[in-house]
C-alpha cells in the first residue's frame, strides 16, 4: 500500500509541474507572437531602433559610413565585458583587431599592423553607442605596408 501513495504523490507532483510549465510556455509564446505582430512589415532599420534605441543605431550607422569595408579597425571595450561582441557584429563585414580593455595596447613589437590601423572603436555597453576614434598611423621600421594601405585607402 505505501508504494501506491508514493506513486500517486510522484504522479501528482509531475502533473503540477507540467501544468505550470505549459502555462509559462504558452504565456511566453503569446508575448513573442504579439511582439512579432507589432513589428511585422517594418523595415529592418526601424526594428533595430525599437530593439537597441535610436542613439545606438545612429552611432553604429555613423561608424559604418566612416570606416571603409576593406579597412580594419581596432576594437576595445570600456566597462562592460562582452560589449565588444555586439559592436563587432554590428560592424560586419569590416575586420576587427581585438585590443582588450581601453588603454591596454598590445605589447608585441612584432605586430606591424596595429600602428597602421587608422580607426579604433570602443564598445561602451548596453544601450550606449560605440565610440569611433581616428588615430594617426605610421609604418613601423622594418614592417611592410599593410594590405589596406597599399590599395590607397
Amino acid at each position: 500500500m505505501p508504494a501506491r501513495w508514493r506513486h500517486r504523490l510522484i504522479s501528482g507532483i509531475l502533473i503540477v509541474y507540467l501544468l505550470i510549465a505549459a502555462t509559462v510556455g504558452l504565456r511566453n509564446t503569446v508575448l513573442r507572437l504579439r511582439a512579432a505582430v507589432k513589428t511585422a512589415g517594418l523595415p529592418a532599420h526601424a526594428v533595430r531602433e525599437l530593439v537597441f534605441g535610436r542613439r545606438y543605431v545612429a552611432g553604429v550607422d555613423l561608424i559604418r559610413r566612416s570606416i571603409p569595408v576593406a579597412e580594419p579597425y581596432l576594437l576595445s571595450e570600456r566597462d562592460e565585458p562582452g560589449a565588444m561582441l555586439w559592436a563587432r557584429f554590428d560592424l560586419l563585414p569590416r575586420r576587427a583587431m581585438y585590443l582588450g580593455k581601453v588603454g591596454s595596447l598590445p605589447g608585441d613589437p612584432r605586430n606591424c599592423w596595429v600602428e597602421q590601423v587608422r580607426w579604433m572603436v570602443v564598445a561602451a555597453g548596453v544601450g550606449r553607442p560605440p565610440l569611433l576614434l581616428e588615430r594617426t598611423t605610421r609604418i613601423p621600421p622594418g614592417c611592410p605596408p599593410a594590405p589596406w594601405a597599399r590599395n590607397g585607402q
